[in-house]
C-alpha cells in the first residue's frame, strides 16, 4: 500500500496538534507537573515546524530550514522537560542551541540539498532524544513504572531517527520536490507518529505516578519534622511482623517523650516549642546508625524500631537522651533545659510480637517518668538496666546489625 505524502503530513500535524493540546489542557486544570506541560509546548511547535516542512515544496524552499529548526527546537524543550523532571536544571542557551545551529549551518550555505539537511536533522533529533532517555534513566529510588517504558521509546525514536540515514543513501531525495515521490518516507513519518502518540500517553501516567508517589510520602510523613509519621511507623512494624527472620533476629524499640514539653510552651510559646521538637528529631536520627526507622508519634511524643539486643536499644537511648539535653539546654539563646524521657524493649520473650514490644516499651515509659524523668528505662526479665552499663556497650565496637530497616521508610512509598 502506497501512502500519500500529503495526506500523512496532514494527519501527522492534525494528531500532533490535538496531541500537544491535550498534554497543556491537563497539565493546566491539575498542575500535577511541569513535564506535562512541556511536552505539550514541544509537540505543538513540531507540529508548526512539520507544517512548515509540508508547506514548503508548494510555497518556497526559505520555510524548510525554519521547519526544520522548530522540530528540532520541539525535541530540545522534551530533554529540557526530562531533565527537569529528573531535578536537573537546564541553560536556556541549550535548549536553542540545536535549532540556531542548525539555521546558521544552513543560512551560510553548508546544508546545500535536501539530503543534507535531513541528515542534519535526524543526527540533532536522535542527541536530543538519546539525552532525554538518559535524564529519564536517571530517576533511580522512584518506583515509576511508565519510567522506563519512557526511556525505551527516546531511545527507538532516536534510533528511528538514525535510520532514516542509510535510507536517505539508499533511496535519496536530493531535492524537496521529490518528497512527493518517495517510497519511503510517509512510512517513517507515520512510524515517528506512533510513537509520538505512544510517548505522550507514557509521560502523563509517569506524571501521574510521580504526583501520587508524592501524595503518598506526605501522607507518611510528619509536617513539622520531616520524621515519618505514626501511619508510617506502624506500617513498617507490620511490614517487619511479616519478615520470616524477624524471631531470629533481636529488634528493639524505643519510645521518647519529652518532659514537660507543656509548660515549655506555656513559658515560651509554641514557636519555640516547634523548635524543640525539630531539635529533637534531629538529635534522634543521629543515632540511630542508619539502620534505624525514627518517626513521631504525635505531640511530644516519637519512636524508634532499631536493630540490635537489650543493651543497644538502651545505649541508644541513653545516648539519644544525653545529647538532646546538652543541645535542648539553651534554644534560640533561652535556658529551655528540655530534656526526654525513653522507654525501651526488645523482642527477647515476645515472640516477634511488635505489638506486644510497643507496649513494654510504653511501660518501660511510664517507668521513666515515675523514677524523675531524663532517664531511660528497659524492661527486661531482670529488671531495669543501668543506662551506664548500656551505654559502654554501645560505646565499644558494635557488630553489624543483622536487619537493616532503613529500606522500609523507601519501601513504603513504593
Amino acid at each position: 500500500m502506497h501512502l500519500d505524502m500529503q495526506t500523512m503530513s496532514a494527519v501527522s500535524v492534525a494528531v500532533t496538534i490535538v496531541l500537544g493540546g491535550v498534554l497543556l489542557f491537563t497539565w493546566a486544570r491539575e498542575r500535577e507537573g511541569p513535564l506535562v506541560g512541556w511536552w505539550g509546548l514541544a509537540l505543538l511547535i513540531q507540529a508548526a515546524g512539520v507544517a512548515f516542512v509540508a508547506a514548503a515544496p508548494v510555497t518556497t524552499s526559505t520555510l524548510l530550514p525554519i521547519g526544520a529548526a522548530s522540530i528540532i527546537l520541539g525535541c530540545a524543550i522534551k530533554w529540557k522537560a526530562a531533565r527537569d523532571f529528573a531535578h536537573r536544571q537546564v541553560r536556556l542557551l541549550w535548549v536553542v542551541l540545536g535549532p540556531v545551529a542548525f539555521l546558521l549551518v544552513a543560512q551560510f550555505g553548508y546544508l546545500q540539498s535536501f539530503d543534507h539537511r535531513l541528515a542534519a536533522v535526524c543526527t540533532i533529533l536522535a542527541a536530543y532524544d538519546f539525552a532525554a532517555a538518559a535524564e529519564l534513566a536517571r530517576c533511580n529510588g522512584e518506583q515509576l513504572p511508565s519510567r522506563w517504558p519512557a526511556v525505551g521509546l527516546l531511545v527507538v525514536t532516536g534510533l528511528g531517527y538514525l535510520s532514516w540515514l542509510p535510507l536517505n543513501l539508499a533511496m535519496p531525495i536530493s531535492e524537496s520536490q521529490w518528497v512527493d515521490a518517495s517510497l519511503w518516507f510517509p512510512s517513517v513519518i507515520l512510524i515517528t507518529l506512533l510513537l509520538r502518540v505512544a510517548l505522550a500517553f507514557i509521560v502523563m501516567a509517569m506524571t501521574k505516578e510521580r504526583r501520587a508517589m508524592e501524595r503518598r510520602v506526605e501522607a507518611l510523613t510528619d509536617a513539622l519534622t520531616g520524621l515519618p509519621n505514626r501511619r508510617a511507623l506502624f506500617e513498617a512494624a507490620d511490614a517487619l511482623s511479616q519478615d520470616r527472620d524477624l524471631k531470629a533476629d533481636p529488634i528493639s524499640v524505643l519510645i521518647f517523650d519529652l518532659d514537660h514539653f507543656k509548660q515549655t510552651n506555656d513559658r515560651f510559646g509554641h514557636e519555640l516549642g516547634d523548635r524543640v521538637l525539630k531539635l529533637f528529631a534531629t538529635t534522634a536520627q543521629a543515632y540511630c546508625d542508619g539502620a534505624g526507622l525514627v518517626a513521631r508519634l504525635g505531640g511530644e511524643e516519637f519512636a524508634a524500631i532499631l536493630p540490635g539486643d537489650p543493651l543497644e536499644a538502651v545505649g541508644t537511648g541513653e545516648a539519644v537522651r544525653r545529647a538532646f539535653a546538652n543541645s535542648g539546654a539553651f534554644v534560640d539563646g533561652l535556658a529551655v533545659g528540655a530534656t526526654v524521657s525513653v522507654g525501651a524493649a526488645c523482642d527477647l520473650g515476645t515472640a516477634g510480637d511488635l505489638s506486644a514490644l510497643f507496649r513494654r516499651a510504653d511501660a518501660a515509659l511510664y517507668v521513666a517518668k515515675r523514677a524523675g524523668r531524663n532517664r531511660v528505662e528497659l524492661l527486661g526479665p531482670d529488671g531495669p538496666t543501668p543506662p551506664a552499663e548500656a551505654g559502654t556497650a554501645v560505646r565499644s565496637k558494635r557488630r553489624k546489625p543483622a536487619i537493616d530497616l532503613a529500606p522500609l521508610a523507601t519501601k513504603l512509598t513504593a
